[in-house]
């Protein structure tokens, strides 16, 4: 693996990563090549422990929580399922860790709230990136560098958290990642119609060919079912912890979801085409309105 020469002020030198699933490993190992960056790790999983320990590059690998916090950081990155971060948070809060904290959660608010609680320098973090695969033997280190990552600060944390975006920014910029920045509620918002909404939609037409085919249906499917259920292979344990987690905006998408299948159901049991073209028309203007890259602008509108 290639190494390159980090800059003179580089933003963090002793990073600590907890979680090494797919994200929190691929987020290691993006970090590996970049000589002078001392990455310590966690995770509770023995069989992840015994490969982490292999990975010579890493100064520490620990399995107990309060170790890890007790590292000597510049910055911890919590890579845990979205309850166990604010968890952990709450717990670094007890301890007054002396070092600023980020995440990789696909929600916000909530551990944005728990590190409010706990009086942590933080500020949220989100890489657009992923795979249907969970753990770190799956993890990659060309899942991260140059996607979308989104960074989620609050003013109520106040100056010192100005100055962690800055540096969050340029930490992530070096593996040529495209900044963006909301706040931790409109993250949830928009992440609520364009990632979890999706997985559940995907889910659901899986679950109706089931009911209605059963598994004789899928010796006939072909890339059509198979593009639009992708998502739905995903893990279903983390699934049902973000969707728990965005209820409140998942609840009223799934509304918004049902209503215009309602329109649609409603257009062919009238067997109106020219209404159900019309709408279709519409809904393909704006898919093809998606950029190519997550998270750039352009796109094609409308035609």
């Amino acid at each position: 693996m290639p190494k390159f020469k980090l800059p003179p002020r580089l933003p963090f030198r002793r990073l600590g990563i907890a979680g090494l699933g797919l994200i929190g490993g691929s987020l290691a190992k993006a970090f590996m090549p970049f000589d002078g960056l001392e990455i310590s790790v966690f995770d509770s999983d023995p069989a992840t422990l015994e490969e982490a320990k292999r990975i010579r590059r890493f100064r520490r690998v620990v399995s107990d929580p309060g170790q890890f916090m007790a590292l000597d950081l510049d910055l911890a990155y919590l890579c845990l399922p979205v309850h166990l971060n604010a968890a952990m948070l709450g717990e670094m809060g007890r301890l007054k860790v002396p070092y600023p904290v980020t995440d990789s959660g696909s929600t916000k608010t909530a551990t944005n709230e728990a590190a409010l609680a706990a009086g942590v320098n933080f500020c949220g973090g989100h890489p657009i990136a992923g795979k249907e695969v969970a753990g770190f033997a799956q993890s990659d280190a060309a899942l991260i560098p140059g996607c979308l990552y989104i960074l989620t600060p609050d003013p109520r944390f106040g100056p010192a958290q100005k100055e962690l975006l800055g540096r969050l920014r340029n930490l992530h910029e070096l593996l040529g990642c495209r900044i963006r920045i909301l706040s931790p509620e409109e993250h949830d918002q928009i992440y609520s119609l364009v990632s979890h909404l999706p997985y559940l939609a995907a889910s659901a037409l899986a679950g109706a060919a089931l009911e209605a085919g059963g598994f004789r249906a899928l010796e006939f499917a072909g890339t059509g079912f198979r593009d639009t259920t992708r998502v739905g292979a995903s893990p279903p344990e983390k699934w049902a912890a973000v969707v728990m987690d965005n209820a409140e905006n998942l609840s009223r998408d799934l509304e918004r979801l049902t209503g215009v299948l309602g329109r649609v159901k409603g257009l062919v049991d009238a067997r109106d085409r020219q209404g159900l073209l019309e709408l279709l028309h519409a809904f393909s203007a704006y898919r093809r309105a998606l950029p190519e890259r997550p998270g750039a602008k352009g796109g094609r509108k409308g035609g």
